[in-house]
């Protein structure tokens, strides 16, 4: 595994656990009326997902097995 790929992998893995996050934020966030509630829940939605494709990236860049072995 080079280290472009590797980097590449640590990248994607940090932005989804960031999307994580945000999503998690947004499900917290209980201010504002039903409208702005309402638009957090539609993007807190969208943001596992977003996550999810980029976990897939960073396994394809390079599997849990050679990140737990580094």
């Amino acid at each position: 595994m080079d280290q472009k790929s590797i980097g590449k992998a640590r990248w994607a893995r940090a932005r989804a656990a960031s999307l994580w996050q945000q999503a998690d934020d947004l499900d917290s966030n209980h201010s504002g009326d039903w409208r702005a509630r309402a638009a957090r829940s539609r993007g807190a939605d969208r943001l596992p997902a977003e996550a999810a494709r980029f976990d897939g990236i960073a396994n394809r860049l390079q599997p849990i097995e050679d990140v737990q072995a580094a």
